[in-house]
C-alpha cells in the first residue's frame, strides 16, 4: 500500500470510517460530474452539427423549418434533463448535508460541551470504531485525569492546591 494512502485503514472488525465514507462521497459525486460534462459535450456536439448544417442559400425553407425544429427540440430537451439533473443533485446534497450533521457535526459539538464542562455531560455513544470514536475515548481519558485532582484535594504532593486547567469558550481571548 502507498505511503500516504486516500483510505485510512480500518481496524479488524471495524466499520467504514467518517474519512471513507466522505471521500467515497466525493469520488461519487465527481463520477457524476465527469458523466454529466460528457453527456453534454455529446448533446451539443449534435445540436452543433445541426447548425453548420443550416445553409439558408442552398436549403429549401420546409428544410430550414426541420432543422430550426431539431434544434428547438434538443435546447428543449437539454434544458428539461439539466433541471432534472439539478434538481437530483440538489436532494443529493442536501441528503448529505444532513449526513454529515448528524454523523459529524452535532457529535462534535457534543464532545466540546462535554470537555467545556470537564465530563459533567453526556458524552455521545459511538457503535463503530471511528475517528470521532476514538477522539469521544480520548476526552473521556483526559476527563478523567482531571477529576482525579478534584477527588484527592487539589494536591500536587507538596501540599499546594492546585486547580485543573480551563478550557477556552467561544469569543474567549485566550
Amino acid at each position: 500500500m502507498s505511503k500516504n494512502p486516500i483510505f485510512r485503514e480500518e481496524l479488524p472488525g471495524e466499520k467504514k470510517s467518517l474519512i471513507n465514507v466522505l471521500m467515497t462521497g466525493y469520488i461519487v459525486t465527481l463520477s457524476c460530474l465527469g458523466y454529466m460534462a460528457f453527456y453534454l459535450y455529446i448533446q451539443l456536439g449534435q445540436v452543433d452539427r445541426i447548425v453548420t448544417a443550416i445553409n439558408v442559400e442552398t436549403l429549401e425553407t420546409a428544410q430550414v423549418e426541420l432543422l430550426k425544429s431539431r434544434v428547438t427540440k434538443s435546447t428543449r430537451q437539454l434544458q428539461n434533463e439539466m433541471i432534472g439533473l439539478a434538481i437530483i443533485g440538489s436532494v443529493i446534497s442536501i441528503i448529505g448535508g444532513i449526513y454529515t450533521y448528524n454523523m459529524v457535526i452535532r457529535p462534535l459539538r457534543k464532545m466540546v460541551d462535554y470537555a467545556n464542562n470537564r465530563g459533567t455531560t453526556e458524552l455521545p455513544e459511538f457503535k463503530s470504531n471511528t475517528e470521532l470514536k476514538q477522539l469521544a475515548e480520548a476526552l473521556n481519558e483526559w476527563t478523567t485525569t482531571l477529576k482525579t485532582p478534584e477527588q484527592e484535594g487539589n494536591h500536587n504532593g507538596s501540599g499546594v492546591t492546585q486547580t485543573p486547567p480551563t478550557l477556552p469558550t467561544r469569543g474567549d481571548p485566550s
